[in-house]
């Protein structure tokens, strides 16, 4: 299997190559083989989310079993992320949610790009949005960039809310299909993410980014695969930086990611600082 994407009219070369690999062997069925990237399961927590992973790094296959007498029910545990939410608590689709002293209930949840957009486009659009780089992004143009995020299995977008109020908009990401992974080299149990406050309401709240960062990190960390967090601000947004190293995050060099130009997004070269922050790390009291 060899799909691939270019843009006629703009170029005959492709932007897009397949990631699962197929052989099928068209006069024995049995014989076929197959190998995806991560694994069978998407599911945080389950063991088949990165089974897969060693093999497809090596170029080797599983085979592909499609009798249902050799096939076996899966009972190895899962864990189920999403949280039961109150009645009318607008929380009933909350993937975490903890309470924090001194705000009140915080939860996470998917960001909807047909729900979301008009909140998104307000807080991009804002000087103080600029290393975000969606600053003369129209609104049409921002559902769309969230809705191709929205169809990809390896970024995801979320909302954190305060009761009802979205406070932060961050997003995660597979190292390995992003180009990140060109500046460093990516380890088992990475992930990535990229977060932006939202606008103050009213008058300041003394710890209050420090707290919605603690809600991100427990919310990522609830993946038990996930090791290690990394994050790439602007080189230039010392202030992230400062609270990235405050969090725990190891602050590393400086990297320079590379301009992607694909038919639904384009990234301009970007001169970031590359900060880890270790699940040991994370889990020690600060």
């Amino acid at each position: 299997m060899l799909a691939t994407s270019s843009v006629p009219g703009v170029t005959d070369l492709s932007a897009r190559a397949p990631s699962a690999r197929y052989v099928w062997d068209l006069a024995r069925r049995e014989d076929s083989l197959w190998v995806v990237p991560l694994g069978a399961r998407g599911i945080p927590g389950d063991a088949h989310r990165r089974d897969q992973l060693p093999l497809w790094l090596r170029g080797e296959f599983v085979p592909v079993v499609t009798d249902f007498d050799l096939l076996t029910p899966s009972t190895a545990p899962r864990r189920d992320m999403t949280t039961e939410a109150a009645a009318g608590s607008g929380t009933a689709e909350a993937l975490h949610r903890e309470t924090v002293d001194g705000l009140g209930t915080v939860h996470v949840r998917r960001l909807d790009p047909a729900r979301d957009t008009d909140v998104v486009h307000s807080w991009v659009g804002e000087e103080r949005a600029r290393f975000w780089g969606m600053r003369q992004t129209s609104r049409e143009e921002v559902r769309e960039i969230y809705e191709h995020l929205d169809s990809l299995t390896t970024h995801h977008a979320f909302l954190v809310l305060l009761g009802d109020e979205p406070v932060m908009l961050f997003q995660t990401y597979e190292p390995e299909a992003d180009r990140v992974s060109e500046c460093y080299e990516v380890e088992p149990g990475d992930i990535g993410v990229h977060l932006m406050v939202g606008p103050a309401k009213g008058a300041p709240r003394p710890g209050f980014t420090a707290a919605l960062l603690g809600v991100l990190v427990g919310h990522v960390l609830a993946d038990g695969d996930v090791r290690r967090i990394i994050a790439e601000p602007d080189v230039r947004n010392t202030g992230a930086i400062e609270r990235l190293r405050r969090t725990g995050f190891e602050i590393g060099p400086e990297i320079v990611l590379p301009e992607v130009d694909l038919p639904e997004v384009f990234l301009p070269e970007k001169r970031a600082r590359l900060a880890i922050l270790l699940r040991e790390a994370a889990e020690t009291p600060r």
